[in-house]
């Protein structure tokens, strides 16, 4: 089989880990957390006259739209930076930073569900998963940023010489002979922002398959991208084009549910159905307003309507992005099986701590000894060490000492009596203690 269509065979696995119920509720609760956040500092923003955008633009524009509002997205996003000052970057970094601590948990306890799976075919629990993300938050939080950062301190390298070649003639005899090292620079900066944004998909699955740190992260991202550069590409093609199809699949179910749904309650609700619709789908143009409703119910009813829309593009939006996590952690474990040969099941396991209980507080048997109080007797008793302890009779197991019992002291034999030398003895007598040959 050709790699590449090996690779898009396993790339495929993807699709059947996507559809897990805590890389879901992963994906759902980021994605819900991640809209909150951007409407809150586009609220706070456009209050204060930093942006243009307002919240209620991309809620129109994107979230309550009957269709899916991907390319409305897009649109909006593009419409929104077209002219950005220095307001706008500010407010761009506090999003960025936000989303950034946002996806740090849950991007992780992605990754790290998917690496479960697919090396070992077991399934953790959501809670297990976000616990490890977020032990690990901080190297996951600095992956992206590391990468751009970098860039950041080579640019700002080559525009000081810049500002120092304003300097008459000093300055421009430093630029000409400094030039080569603003080449190196600009060479930097170009390499540690491509290979770093193309590699940073491996960056998560790293810190969740070894559960390692950002340097580790990042050095095994660039290394796999230069070691195996095509097998990257075909894993990266073979992730965009099944990405690809995977969106557009989930859009166009949603968007037939939906139509489905609407002309079957059109048909028995009748004109306040239309009127609903009418109103949802005005919404952001100029005239339109709630009076149109006429009736609370029809408020209410048209509010809930616009919540459930909101909650179908939330519901596509996970499947996509718990797709992308399965998917870009298989690419991880295929590229560090051909470079480094680590078998694809080798995943990082956390150790257990064993709960102390009173049966394995204490070993059987074992008792720790109490501190003898020194007194005149123990403390001129030969053979005590100036720590307590005896050199002899004493034993240790497992680091306590305990004294040996003691021998008991063999008895001694009793002593055989001594005869009587003046007094015969009975082999030398007869029966009536006479001495032979004194008889008769």
């Amino acid at each position: 089989m050709p790699p590449i269509l090996q690779d898009l065979q396993d790339v495929l696995r993807g699709f059947k880990m996507t559809l897990d119920f805590n890389k879901l509720f992963s994906a759902v609760f980021g994605i819900v957390l991640s809209l909150i956040w951007v409407l809150v500092i586009l609220a706070f923003a456009s209050t204060f006259k930093l942006v243009d955008l307002s919240p209620f633009e991309l809620i129109t524009g994107f979230l309550i739209s009957p269709r899916l509002g991907l390319c409305s997205l897009i649109q909006v996003v593009l419409s929104a930076v077209q002219t950005v000052g220095w307001r706008e970057y500010a407010v761009l970094v506090v999003l960025v930073l936000g989303l950034l601590t946002i996806w740090s948990v849950f991007a992780g306890s992605i990754t790290r569900l998917a690496a479960v799976e697919f090396a070992k075919g077991e399934k953790l629990g959501t809670k297990d998963s976000i616990v490890f993300s977020v032990k690990r938050f901080w190297s996951y939080f600095w992956c992206p940023l590391t990468p751009v950062l970098g860039v950041l301190f080579f640019i700002a390298c080559n525009v000081i010489g810049g500002l120092l070649g304003k300097i008459q003639i000093a300055g421009e005899i430093a630029v000409a002979i400094g030039f080569p090292l603003a080449i190196l620079s600009g060479f930097l900066i170009v390499f540690i922002g491509v290979i770093g944004f193309i590699g940073f998909f491996l960056m998560y699955p790293t810190i969740s398959a070894e559960g390692s740190d950002t340097f580790d992260a990042m050095s095994r991202a660039y290394s796999y991208v230069l070691s195996r550069p095509a097998h990257f590409l075909s894993l990266l093609i073979s992730i965009i084009v099944c990405g690809t199809i995977l969106t557009f699949f989930a859009s166009f179910v949603a968007c037939m549910v939906m139509k489905t749904t609407y002309c079957t309650v059109g048909i028995g609700m009748g004109d306040k159905f239309d009127t609903i619709r009418a109103f949802i789908a005005g919404l952001g143009s100029e005239g339109t307003s709630t009076g149109a409703l006429g009736t609370t119910s029809m408020k209410f009813a048209a509010l809930m309507l616009m919540l459930y829309i909101v909650l179908v593009k939330v519901v596509v939006g996970s499947i996509i992005v718990a797709f992308a996590g399965s998917a870009s952690t298989i690419a991880y474990l295929i590229l560090r099986k051909d470079v480094d040969g680590t078998e694809l099941f080798d995943v990082y396991e956390e150790e257990e701590a064993v709960p102390e209980t009173k049966e394995n507080a204490e070993t059987p048997g074992v008792k720790e000894e109490e501190p003898v109080p020194e007194t005149k007797e123990n403390a001129e008793a030969p053979g005590v060490t100036e720590e307590g302890t005896k050199k002899e009779g004493t034993k240790k197991l497992w680091g306590t000492e305990i004294k040996a019992p003691e021998e008991p002291k063999p008895e001694p034999e009793p002593e055989e009596p001594k005869a009587d030398e003046n007094k015969p003895s009975d082999e030398s007598s007869d029966g009536n203690g006479s001495s032979p040959g004194k008889s008769g």
